[in-house]
């Protein structure tokens, strides 16, 4: 039920026809025409000059709230209208929500009610209205009000219904009235696909921003990876050599005190390799889905930042749930998440800090907390995605859906900032 353009050039001629046959009529005096024909006559024109008149007022606006109210209006110029609700049905339980949240819960309630028990199957069949007494209003000499009850189509399934609760009846609205209403209704839903259109336009663009940012992120990642396997191999080799003639020289001076410093900083740096090691393996392995346990790649990967958390006079606990199940994930994912988390807190600079790393099992969810006493100004840099901030924000959102999870973002008036990452552990999409 979508008005194409053309329809309303033909309603701008029908219009134009009419005041030239009226307009005649005037100019020479004589008519063929009886007054009942004049008058429909004069009917068809205000109705065209109504729908004219309201595709116009509707020609800039792209606020549902604001074209819902202009559309009442308009309506209102056609039939008597005490409330009128679009509805549209949800995809998930098959209810009716309306799309302007803020109208009458009324009319919804009993739109479902009439869906639930299949009244609306014969209008949707045959695409026709439907006039329903509101029992509500209903007395001794029958109801007050009416419901007017219009399908919504489009080529696939039943789209929603147009419910107009008037004080007319089924003997006094004339099929008239009811094709103007129809026709308001199409321009109406025009728009509204417009708008929709638009917004998936806008979303697929903003997805794109996201994906290529993340794209420059998991290359910045396996550049590191890359560049850490090459690193770690001119540090290996003479690492090597140097615990070989350490252990040589400790078997002839065993109680050598420097000695056995040497060899217990040797022993640390090859801890720091081996956990080099294992994150460039992970950014250079394809991603295959499987049970992770959150708990131990945050501890690996704090092992790895921890001294440059500490040249930035940041500290840091790590809270954990110990009976944590475990989620479906990936460590890249994590380590992903992690980075630009990091990241946001970094674009906040501070002297010093504190970071609290807290994990937590409830109704069926894993959290990932972030505390920290850091304050990152949430509100006026959201939006803005051409900043490292917005991108930020935009990978860990986007990374977040590949878990079916959320992630929420609060900065406190007295300082610090929270971020709460949601790993449900039911998921329907297994990638």
């Amino acid at each position: 039920m979508i008005l194409h353009k053309e329809n309303t050039a033909r309603a701008e001629l029908l219009y134009k026809s009419i005041s030239n046959v009226v307009s005649d009529e005037t100019q020479y005096g004589s008519s063929s025409l009886n007054n009942s024909e004049i008058q429909m006559l004069e009917k068809y024109s205000y109705f065209i000059q109504n729908l004219i008149a309201f595709e116009k007022e509707i020609k800039q606006d792209n606020n549902i709230k604001v074209l819902i109210g202009h559309f009442i209006s308009y309506l209102k110029r056609i039939i008597p209208v005490k409330d009128a609700t679009l509805m549209f049905y949800d995809d998930v339980d098959n209810k009716l929500v309306p799309v302007n949240k803020h109208q009458s819960s009324n009319i919804v309630k009993a739109m479902n009610k009439f869906n639930k028990e299949g009244i609306f199957k014969t209008i949707f069949s045959n695409k026709t209205s439907l006039i329903v007494p509101d029992l509500e209003s209903y007395n001794s000499k029958g109801a007050k009000l009416h419901y007017l009850i219009l399908p919504v189509n489009n080529k696939k399934s039943n789209y929603g219904v147009l419910s107009v609760l008037t004080s007319l009846n089924k003997e006094s609205i004339t099929e008239l009235e009811k094709k103007n209403i129809n026709i308001l209704l199409n321009i109406l839903l025009g728009k509204l696909e417009k708008i929709k259109l638009t917004e998936k336009l806008n979303d697929t663009y903003d997805e794109l921003q996201t994906y290529q940012a993340k794209l420059s992120n998991d290359f910045r990642l396996s550049a590191i990876g890359e560049m850490t396997e090459g690193i770690i191999e001119d540090i290996a080799t003479p690492l090597q050599v140097i615990v070989s003639n350490v252990d040589i020289l400790s078997e002839e001076n065993k109680s050598s005190f420097e000695l056995k410093q040497i060899k217990n900083q040797t022993k640390k740096i090859n801890r720091v390799i081996n956990r080099l090691v294992k994150f460039a393996d992970v950014n250079q392995k394809n991603i295959k889905i499987k049970p992770c346990s959150i708990n131990r790649i945050i501890s690996e990967y704090f092992e790895l930042i921890k001294s440059t958390l500490e040249n930035a006079n940041m500290e840091y606990i790590l809270d954990f749930d110990n009976d944590l199940p475990s989620i479906l994930s990936h460590p890249n994912y994590i380590y992903q998440l992690l980075t630009n988390i990091f990241s946001l807190l970094k674009s906040f600079k501070a002297d010093k800090g504190g970071i609290i790393l807290q994990t937590r099992f409830k109704d069926n969810n894993v959290y990932l907390r972030v505390i920290s006493t850091i304050k990152a100004n949430y509100s006026s840099k959201i939006d803005n995605e051409n900043d490292q901030y917005g991108l930020a924000i935009k990978i860990i959102k986007n990374l977040m859906k590949k878990h079916e999870g959320a992630v929420e973002i609060d900065s406190f008036n007295n300082g610090g900032t929270a971020i709460s990452l949601r790993f449900p552990l039911k998921r329907k999409i297994r990638k």
